[in-house]
Formats: C-alpha cells, structure tokens, sequence
C-alpha cells in the first residue's frame, strides 16, 4: 500500500482544533469520563513512571481512534466507544509500551544525572504525594499533575528519531501500514506540514503547564483534544479530508476501524 502525505491548506492549525472541538462535542461525557479514570490511574501509580507512560500514551492513543469512531454518521455510544478501543487493543498497549520502553532507555542513558540510580524509570519515591493538602485547588493540581507531565513529554516520544513520528499510530492502526512504513509515512507528512506540526508540538507542551497551573481538572479534557486534533491532522494529510463528517450521511470507513455491528432494533 502506497501512502503519499499531502500538504495541508494554509490556516491549517485553527482549522484542525476547530474540528477537534467539533468532534469532542459529540461524544463528550463518555470519552472524557474514560480519561478522568486514566489520569487518576496515573496519579495512583506514581510511583511508577514506567506504567505512567504506558498509561498517559494509550490515552492519547485512545483518544484518536475515539476521534475516528466519532467521525462517523451514526450516533456512538459508550458500548461502541468501548467496542472500538477493544478491536484496537492489543496494538494500542504494544504500540505504547514500544515507545515508553524507548523513552526509559533514552532517560537512563543521555538524560539522567549520575546520581540518581537507574532503577528510578521503573520505581521511585521522588516527588510521591503523600496526603493532599486542605486546599481544594492544590489537591487537583497534586491530582492532576502527573498526567500532565506525562502528556506534556508525549510529543518529544512522539518523534524520537529513527524510532517514531507524530501520525504514525493512525497510520499504523487506521491505514493499516506496518509499523515502519508508517514510520516513514508519517516523518514524510511532518516535513511537508512542519509549520502546523510545530504549532501542534507548541500546544503539546504549553496547554499542560496552563490547565495545572489555572485549571487542573482541564487536563483530561486536554487528552481528548490533542488525540482529536491529531486525528484530524492525519484525515486532512493521508485522507484529503478537510472537514468533519457529517452524522447525517455516509461516514468516514478506515481500513484499520472496522464498522460496529448493527444495533438490534427494538419494537415498539
């Protein structure tokens, strides 16, 4: 299968969130439910920033093919939500434990101080809240910091060079390209739309640092935005598709997302 990135229209990075928007819109309450619980798993797991990484990557990722499912015509509920990440599941955990593994290695050899013990990308007692405090606004922010961080670093994970690139899980899982054609897919597709995917590379690292420090239970409202507006980003380049489906006529059909089983109808 032969993929050949386009250039994407000028404007591209509004055009892109204002559809993100659009599709969040659609399937809010139970996407942003499910990352709710992915961000608390994440804080109850800080002491292992390993699986904290696993964890904040298969929300993002989850939150793109959420954004391709909801791209359809018909109305999606939170079975068909469910049933999607479960037809996807065992190459969204491979595809994020790859790159988590990529980036401990990364930390353990080019970016760790000598002193701290090599062992601490698995297991470590740094910067672990204990208690949260009285103030209701500093316990979010104790809350909803890690998931931040972590989200904050995907984009660097994103693109570790020889290694992965910002649209390579849709093209991977959507396309249905192997994971290193989709690779060389996706790295064509950033350095043909370098000026949007550095202002997506921008949004990856300010939006965290904003939602904890004004408003922290922002943060998994921002992992719903960010897959959405990657998803989006990967329909205009690969696809040609410049614009959200519309619910009222045919949907998007994917290689890589399989259309759900009919709903029995129900008589009256």
């Amino acid at each position: 299968m032969v993929v050949e990135p386009q250039r994407a229209a000028p404007g591209a990075l509004r055009r892109w969130s204002a559809q993100a928007l659009g599709l969040i819109s659609r399937g809010l309450s139970v996407w942003l439910g499910l990352i709710l619980l992915l961000c608390l798993a994440i804080f109850a797991g800080q002491r292992l920033p390993f699986i904290s990484g696993v964890l904040a990557l298969m929300g993002f990722f989850g939150s793109i093919l959420v954004a391709a499912r909801l791209d359809r015509a018909d109305a999606v509920s939170c079975t068909d939500v469910q049933a999607t990440l479960r037809q996807n599941g065992p190459r969204l955990v491979a595809v994020s434990s790859v790159i988590a593994l990529a980036g401990a290695l990364i930390w353990v050899f080019f970016l760790a101080r000598p002193e701290v013990p090599w062992w601490n990308v698995l297991y470590t007692e740094r910067n672990v809240v204990v208690a949260l405090s009285d103030n209701w606004f500093v316990a979010l922010r104790q809350v909803f910091v890690y998931s931040a961080y972590a989200l904050g670093l995907l984009f660097f994970g994103l693109n570790i060079p020889g290694l992965t690139s910002f649209l390579q899980f849709p093209c991977t899982t959507l396309l249905g390209l192997p994971f290193r054609a989709a690779y060389q897919a996706g790295a064509a597709a950033q350095m043909k739309n370098l000026g949007p995917m550095l202002g997506v590379g921008l949004l990856f690292i300010l939006l965290p640092v904003i939602a904890v420090l004004l408003l922290p239970p922002a943060v998994p409202l921002l992992y719903c935005y960010l897959g959405a507006l990657a998803y989006v980003s990967f329909r205009e380049i690969f696809l040609g598709i410049g614009e959200n489906q519309s619910r009222a006529i045919a949907g998007l059909r994917l290689p890589g997302l399989r259309p759900l089983p009919d709903r029995p109808t129900q008589s009256p």
